[in-house]
């Protein structure tokens, strides 16, 4: 009996079949309903249509894998038709290094649906030449001899393979999305992470978006503050809770001590130390009332930058983001790894990616809006502007500065944790610093 003699459903092979099909089908809906969103319904990230974008992706996520699988498992499938759009997606998965791209920018979007669509045809293409049929049919392929002993010895390569790609995947994507939507304020470097200082100007102004991160080394806190001049003014990050309104203020400092390194309070105590020229209001004020006064709160002392407290109050958020403030801090405070994984899933299952995108949107457009209003309170007293926000905060921050007419004369990048730090806190070889309390400012 030949091979072209033997049953082919006897090794299951129209199974395979119809799965490397459902992922040839599935990924090029998948990008060509991006592309549509992108470039023509640009919906928003609360609405059905999104959703429902994102659940098709994600099962095209989950073929991929199988598809990953299927290459090792199933030596007569097409290699030709299933590599192209395997890879795009294996790319996509890993982050896709190499091209900028953001959630909320539909046009970076459709660059990566465009090459997942193109990836995607281009294997279909290639069936149709070699096979006959744009997808792929049990009829046409050969069906080896011994392919069960042949199954036996592939599976536990492509398990491993799977394990491997996941966790390749997991460690690329993660910092690859970090720096796609910090848009380059936080940087994953060989040594460490460094976070980006941008110089803007116009005519006489001049502002400086510094990136922070809620952990880093003590001297990064300690030089950044030294480098600031004092004819500068620092508008401060930290939004406050005047009414006790939260249950579980975030504190990052547990996290820092298990990295071996220092939560942001370091930064914020040097603040409180210098020239408070606004201090940050004990209540709201009234609709129609005149804004707070710019005299300083405290003694003017030589030497010291000015600062403003600059950020809102938790009673200005929304409840959803107040709940979400909590829910996440509470992942920080955890006196365990585990408690903490714990703690995350559970918070990822309460909220819907919706939510949280929703959530993320106030807590960076409405602060950041808050924050250049009290820029132009004291624009006509200081020419030199400090912006030390978190790197998320950073790239609505440059657009809204392009926006009234500021431009980057320069940039550089500042390292704010070693990767050695961090290993020796997570090894207990090095000692974490002790942790300075926070002054008034809350959650950040």
């Amino acid at each position: 009996m030949t091979d072209r003699d033997m049953p082919q459903s006897r090794y299951g092979l129209p199974i395979f079949v119809a799965l490397a099909n459902a992922f040839l089908f599935i990924s090029a809906l998948s990008a060509a309903t991006g592309l549509l969103d992108s470039l023509v319904l640009k919906s928003s990230m609360d609405s059905a249509f999104f959703l429902f974008r994102l659940q098709l992706g994600g099962l095209a996520a989950v073929l991929t894998l199988l598809a990953l699988a299927q290459i090792v498992l199933v030596p007569q499938l097409p290699k030709l038709t299933l590599l192209p759009p395997l890879l795009a997606a294996l790319w996509q998965l890993a982050g896709a290094p190499g091209i900028a791209w953001s959630l909320s920018d539909h046009a970076s979007l459709a660059r990566l649906d465009a090459i997942m669509l193109g990836a995607t045809g281009f294997g279909l293409l290639m069936n149709k030449l070699n096979l006959g049929s744009w997808f792929i049919r049990t009829i046409d392929l050969p069906v080896h001899e011994r392919l069960f002993v042949r199954t036996l010895i592939a599976g536990p390569i492509a398990a491993l393979l799977l394990v491997v790609f996941g966790v390749v995947a997991l460690i690329a994507a993660i910092p690859t999305y970090i720096e796609q939507e910090s848009r380059g304020y936080l940087h994953f470097a060989a040594n460490g992470l460094e976070v980006r200082e941008t110089v803007m100007r116009k005519g006489g102004s001049e502002v400086r978006l510094v990136g922070m991160v809620h952990i880093g080394e003590p001297e990064f806190y300690r030089q950044l503050y030294a480098s600031i001049p004092p004819q500068a003014l620092i508008l401060a990050e930290g939004v406050t809770d005047r009414d006790n309104r939260m249950k579980a203020k975030p504190s990052y400092d547990n996290a820092a001590r298990g990295l071996g390194l220092q939560s942001q309070s370091e930064f914020q105590s040097l603040l409180a130390g210098s020239n408070i020229v606004e201090a940050a209001p004990a209540a709201p004020p009234a609709p129609g009332t005149p804004p707070p006064a710019v005299t300083p709160a405290l003694p003017m002392v030589a030497g010291k930058p000015s600062v403003v407290f600059a950020d809102v109050d938790v009673s200005e958020l929304s409840p959803e983001t107040l709940a979400f403030i909590e829910a996440a801090g509470s992942i920080f405070q955890s006196p365990s790894l585990s408690e903490a994984v714990g703690k995350y899933i559970d918070v990822t299952g309460r909220f819907t990616e919706p939510q949280i995108r929703a959530v993320m949107e106030e807590l960076v457009k409405k602060r950041n809006a808050h924050a250049l209003a009290a820029m132009d309170r004291h624009a006509d007293r200081f020419s030199l502007i400090y912006l030390p926000w978190g790197a998320l905060h950073m790239p609505d921050f440059e657009d809204r500065l392009v926006a009234r007419g500021y431009r980057v004369v320069s940039s550089r990048m500042i390292p704010i944790a070693k990767y050695e730090t961090i290993m020796n806190g997570l090894t207990g070889a090095g000692k974490a610093p002790a942790t300075t309390p926070n002054p008034a400012a809350a959650p950040q």
